[in-house]
């Protein structure tokens, strides 16, 4: 039977694995290697972006002891007091994140709230569990977040703006909503550059603040819409991860599905076999084939044909082989609508593609839980 063949990519990877070196002012930071990417951001379209390599490395060391949210570090760190938490003065850097390399929290970003000299302390953002998670030994990271204004550098790799209004934005960044519950949600914020004076990035709906230094999250996706004929080209170099990739998949409201916006922030193709989903056991599986016995659900998305909001192209599901566990060719990774029939299974596609984004609709559950999705890349040891 034949493989459902991949998406083509929208990007070409210009290179990957060459020397970084570490940020200047980063103490206990080993050099990580680099890649960087271009994807091509179609005119008169929506095109889904997530960020594969993340900004050098401010910070590595490791947990001396933690409470609640408050991690300690040995003097050997050298902190300097408020190190790590953005004032608004300071150039191309936003706010920082924490990203654990090792331990039970392997993957996961907290972003920086503040720091002293000897604690760093994180905003657990629903982890109650965090400091029971983190202990004596766990190694860590803390990073700059990309920006809008370092991703597009004064605008660049977009089409700027001449006014504020909608029919003069030319293109506009869309952030996707990572707080309602549901499904089918529409975008929480959209941002443009502006390319009057002042020049700068904008807010919609916010004309007199400039939001340069706005930041974008590393497990989740944005989309650029250019509403003119044209493509546009995105260029991204940075660093390559070094840890797993992790995030949480939580159902907000009991007894309501769940779309969560997937970006996966790996640099290398990824099956659906090797991303782990089902591994980990967070992946709801289905009893069959219809709508009503299918468990969680993902969406796929060809960014290569010009349109404005973008549905999905093809849509996957885990089937547990049945009652008996051996029906319709047994357990495996499932084509919604495949004309290959129920028996072609998809464990070897190469679905999550560096740069793209996906959504992952959680079935609903009683009670609003989370689990935490986390494998590790090919290329680590």
């Amino acid at each position: 039977m034949n493989a459902h063949r991949p998406l083509a990519a929208t990007f070409s990877l210009l290179a990957i694995f060459s020397t970084l070196a570490g940020s200047a002012r980063a103490q206990n930071v080993t050099t990580d290697p680099v890649g960087a990417i271009t994807i091509t951001l179609k005119g008169n379209s929506d095109t889904f972006v997530s960020l594969p390599f993340h900004r050098p490395v401010a910070l590595e060391t490791q947990v001396q002891s933690i409470t609640g949210n408050v991690i300690t570090v040995g003097a050997s760190a050298n902190l300097t007091t408020s190190q790590f938490v953005y004032a608004g003065t300071q150039a191309n850097v936003t706010s920082y994140y924490l990203q654990f390399t090792t331990g039970n929290r392997k993957g996961m970003f907290y972003s920086v709230t503040a720091n002293d000299q000897t604690t760093i302390t994180v905003n657990p953002n629903g982890d109650a569990n965090l400091d029971a998670n983190v202990g004596t030994g766990d190694t860590f990271r803390v990073i700059p977040y990309w920006t809008l204004n370092t991703l597009f550098p004064n605008g660049q790799g977009i089409n700027q703006s001449g006014g504020f209004i909608l029919n003069q934005r030319k293109s506009a960044i869309f952030f996707v909503d990572n707080v309602s519950s549901g499904i089918n949600l529409s975008a929480a914020a959209s941002y443009f550059y502006y390319n009057g004076t002042p020049s700068g990035w904008r807010k919609a709906g916010d004309n007199a603040n400039i939001t340069n230094d706005t930041p974008l999250y590393p497990d989740n996706y944005f989309f650029v819409r250019n509403s003119i004929a044209g493509d546009t080209q995105m260029t991204l170099v940075g660093a390559v991860p070094q840890s797993n990739y992790t995030t949480p998949l939580t159902t907000i409201a009991a007894n309501t599905s769940q779309d969560i916006f997937i970006g996966v922030s790996v640099p290398v193709p990824v099956s659906l076999a090797n991303s782990s989903l089902t591994l980990s056991g967070v992946f709801t599986q289905s009893t069959g084939f219809i709508l009503s016995q299918r468990g969680d659900q993902l969406f796929v998305f060809d960014n290569t044909n010009a349109t404005i909001n973008r549905s999905s192209v093809a849509t996957y599901f885990y089937y547990n082989g049945g009652a008996n566990g051996t029906s319709n060719g047994g357990p495996g990774w499932r084509l919604a609508g495949d004309p290959n029939g129920n028996t072609a299974i998809h464990d070897n596609d190469l679905i999550f593609q560096p740069g793209n984004g996906y959504i992952l609709r959680k079935k609903a559950t009683a009670t609003p839980q989370t689990v935490i999705w986390s494998f590790a890349p090919a290329y680590l040891p």
